[in-house]
């Protein structure tokens, strides 16, 4: 399903759309810590059943975040890949 925004939260990004951190929402010091900065460089490459957790690809790192951390997390993206493709 395509995005129709170039803006959008972390969570609603499909699996192996490339996005860059845009913003974090203020008091969320943890996420800053593992990586979630402006300008990392993130894409989703699976999630746990059910899709909670999901892992990221951030800056090379794997990282799995929960939905509900992981709505505090605004992207640019850009462009959408394909399942299974680098």
């Amino acid at each position: 399903m395509p995005l129709k925004s170039r803006i959008a939260a972390l969570p609603d990004l499909p699996e192996g759309c490339a996005a860059v951190v845009a913003t974090v929402d203020e008091g969320l010091a943890e996420l800053m810590e593992i990586g979630f900065v402006p300008g990392a460089h993130v894409r989703p490459t699976h999630g746990g059943m059910g899709g909670d957790p999901r892992v990221y690809e951030l800056d090379g790192t794997l990282v799995a975040l929960r939905r509900a951390a992981a709505r505090h997390v605004r992207v640019t993206l850009l462009h959408q890949g394909q399942k299974g493709a680098d």
